[in-house]
């Protein structure tokens, strides 16, 4: 199953609890937020609210209906399901929106680069990933690379990020089958 590999991957980086000072998104737990716990708790989704203590399985949980489900990534194909499960993940839905509307725009597909997650960017995405899956799947990683870049650019502060980022995206490619540069 997609979701599956989709999520043992983005867990090996998503790690246990983190509260680091330099991340804006706060404490975390499996890449899980406070407010994401507070949501998925008062939806009767999990039974506590206490960050420290989310296990592997509420994580799992949560991911699957707040992000597999909720944004559609099983209806994509691998690997491009994974890539955009990741990116979700790590990033949010409108930061998703935007990285995917680059790489329509440099697949030569029209979109409006609005950094929102709606039907004209999911169209384009499955578009795309019909004529050329690994295209697309290349395309999202190159540009959230760009990503990367643009956050320690903007908020330098994030550069203690940036070393583990560059792994995690390395081994993104991999997993999806992608190799970027000729050896």
């Amino acid at each position: 199953m997609s979701f599956n590999r989709a999520i043992s991957f983005t867990l090996k980086w998503e790690g246990g609890y983190v509260n680091h000072p330099a991340d804006k998104g706060g404490a975390t737990n499996r890449g899980i937020t406070q407010s994401t716990l507070n949501a998925a708790f008062n939806a009767g989704l999990v039974k506590h609210n206490v960050i420290e203590a989310l296990s592997r399985d509420e994580a799992v949980a949560i991911y699957k209906r707040n992000f597999w489900n909720r944004y559609g990534w099983g209806s994509f194909s691998a690997p491009v399901d994974m890539i955009l499960f990741d990116i979700t993940v790590n990033h949010g839905i409108g930061n998703t929106a935007k990285i995917a509307q680059r790489a329509c725009v440099s697949l030569g597909q029209d979109v409006a680069m609005d950094g929102k997650w709606g039907p004209e960017t999911r169209r384009a995405l499955l578009l795309l990933e019909g004529r050329d899956s690994l295209a697309l799947s290349k395309m999202l990683i190159i540009k959230r690379l760009n990503f990367y870049e643009s956050i320690v650019r903007s908020r330098p502060s994030q550069k203690v990020f940036l070393r583990g980022w560059l792994r995690r995206w390395s081994e993104l490619a991999a997993a999806a089958g992608i190799r970027l540069w000729a050896n």
